[in-house]
């Protein structure tokens, strides 16, 4: 029994200690709208041994402060759950979600008014990224344009009603960025792409960063949730781990820092206290520019397809 007890108070110090020490930096998307520069993404896909709820506690019990969800992965009430729980108050909590792709002002107002805000269980909410350029998830469809731009207006006026703090785009190109630059003299405050080792489009990223637009990364380890065929570059690649090993870091810290330090805000997913306290601490060290360039370079082993 004492040890049982013993064991119990180790735990909550650990996670206390963990929760006081994590320290994750932020990056100003919007005047005086700061975001944690570390999601964690609540895809179903990406959590497999736990639930969405106890992988948010446990994120935000961690120390973790940003939460990445979105109306198309139907857990929007599972973070509001998890948010209910937590002792953490709304304030210290950067919240995210997406609503589908086009839709018009009045469908998208009604989104976030009638179905995002009561499931997650709030009175506002941080960031909504449009979560698709084009109707059917895919992301060439020029026809769609006046769509695109009569949902962002309505995504502007939440932002005048204050129940939005900031917008933004996901899965957009250039041009499609460009678009909203353009009509509305305003850049998105985020773009959220694939983006990890194997797949990281540098042009955009520069793109971006000259619009004041900050990419996202959502399949950041090259994970389950990469779409299509692609080969990417697993954890357990030696060239990944030697560099790795230099650091005393983790292959998943490394990847995560040569992210973060060209400015790319990673979403992670993990039902692993273990891996979820690493995640906050990637931010601890410096990548040599050296490294950097050769984790730019690497390519995949070989071209499996997954």
């Amino acid at each position: 029994m004492v040890t049982r007890i013993f064991v119990s108070v180790l735990h909550f110090l650990v996670l206390a200690t963990c929760a006081i020490t994590a320290h994750v930096p932020t990056v100003m998307i919007s005047p005086g709208v700061e975001m944690p520069m570390m999601a964690f993404g609540t895809a179903k896909t990406s959590l497999t041994s736990c639930t969405v709820q106890k992988g948010v506690e446990q994120w935000l019990n961690m120390g973790g402060r940003h939460i990445d969800t979105a109306d198309d992965y139907g857990t929007q009430p599972d973070v509001g759950r998890a948010l209910r729980s937590s002792n953490v108050s709304r304030s210290e909590i950067f919240l995210t979600t997406k609503v589908p792709g086009p839709i018009g002002k009045q469908a998208v107002i009604d989104k976030i008014l009638h179905t995002a805000l009561p499931e997650l269980g709030v009175e506002y909410i941080d960031l909504v990224l449009i979560h698709f350029p084009c109707k059917d998830g895919s992301t060439a469809c020029p026809d769609q344009a006046a769509e695109r731009q009569d949902t962002w207006a309505g995504l502007v006026e939440l932002r005048q009603q204050k129940t939005i703090r900031a917008i933004g785009v996901s899965n957009y190109d250039v041009e499609q960025v460009a678009e909203v630059l353009t009509v509305f003299k305003e850049a998105p405050a985020v773009n959220q792409v694939q983006y990890h080792l194997a797949s990281h489009n540098e042009t955009l990223l520069q793109h971006m960063k000259s619009m004041g637009t900050t990419l996202e990364a959502w399949a950041s380890l090259g994970g389950p949730t990469v779409h299509g065929k692609r080969p990417t570059i697993p954890l357990d690649d030696p060239r990944l781990k030697g560099v790795a090993a230099k650091y005393n870091m983790s292959t998943a810290q490394v990847v995560f820092r040569w992210e973060t330090q060209k400015g790319v805000v990673p979403v992670t997913a993990t039902c692993s206290e273990q891996h979820t306290v690493a995640d906050l601490k990637s931010f601890r060290y410096q990548l040599s520019d050296a490294d950097i360039g050769k984790l730019d370079a690497m390519m995949p082993l070989d071209f499996v397809m997954v």
